[in-house]
């Protein structure tokens, strides 16, 4: 007994030592999914940030996008000064990176308010006809205002047709719904109208309200000009009522 109890004592005062264990190496190999999202498969987080074209947030290069867009827009010929960081942020949808990116939400709303402003000053001095007062000055249409033409000026799809006539998808960073869908499912029809909404938005809140409306005015108002809303606008609705038309003629066979 006295020999048992001396073995324990014995063993309690023993130093403490490092525990013997066995160091076993495990490699685990992670495969990370590119394209489509697809249940049980870890996507490439630089899947994030790529846009539909396939250009990478990260590697965007100032003369292949900002410069191209400032020429594309005519932004020198109206003295408008926008940083690339601002150019990147109004071609960028909330949509894209889960909204870890900077996005155009906030310029997009400031910009169409000030767009419908500007259309509406546009509707008022351009009726047809333009008749005169008996002063020498311009009278001003009213009736022009809440048109089907006026209205389509200011539409996401007559803003989303200009914005594809004038090739700035490719640089547009956003996340497709459904790229299966056509675009008013895919979201392509608001998202790139919200674009051209964020750069109004940008120039206005940056250069002034000013050259902002002589943005509007010169580039996007231009009756000249085979691209701009107004001609745009004109399209849409001469199709609309060719719809309907064809419609009528249809309900009469």
């Amino acid at each position: 007994m006295e020999n048992s109890m001396m073995f324990i004592s014995r063993s309690l005062r023993r130093p403490v030592t490092a525990l013997n264990c066995n160091l076993q190496s495990v490699r685990t190999v992670i495969y990370l999914h590119k394209g489509p999202r697809i249940n049980g498969l870890r996507r490439d987080p630089e899947s994030y940030l790529r846009n539909p074209s396939g250009v990478l947030f990260t590697e965007v290069n100032a003369k292949e996008c900002q410069d191209k867009v400032r020429s594309i827009l005519q932004l020198p010929k109206y003295g408008i000064n926008l940083s690339n960081e601002l150019i990147l942020q109004c071609l960028t949808h909330k949509s894209f990176a889960h909204g870890s990116k900077p996005y155009n939400e906030k310029l997009n709303l400031l910009g169409a308010q000030f767009l419908k402003l500007q259309t509406c000053i546009h509707s008022l001095k351009n009726g047809s006809p333009a008749e005169s007062c008996e002063n020498g000055q311009l009278s001003l249409q009213f009736s022009n205002l809440g048109t089907k033409f006026a209205k389509e000026l200011t539409s996401k799809n007559t803003a989303c047709t200009f914005v594809k006539l004038h090739n700035l998808g490719p640089f547009i960073f956003w996340k497709m719904r459904d790229p299966i869908k056509d675009g008013h499912i895919n979201g392509e029809t608001t998202i790139f109208a919200s674009v051209l909404n964020a750069f109004i938005g940008a120039i206005l809140s940056t250069n002034g309200s000013e050259k902002a409306a002589k943005f509007i005015q010169g580039s996007l108002l231009d009756k000249e000009d085979l691209h701009s809303l107004v001609n745009i606008a004109n399209e849409n609705v001469a199709s609309a009522k060719a719809k309907i038309s064809d419609k009528e003629n249809k309900a009469f066979l």
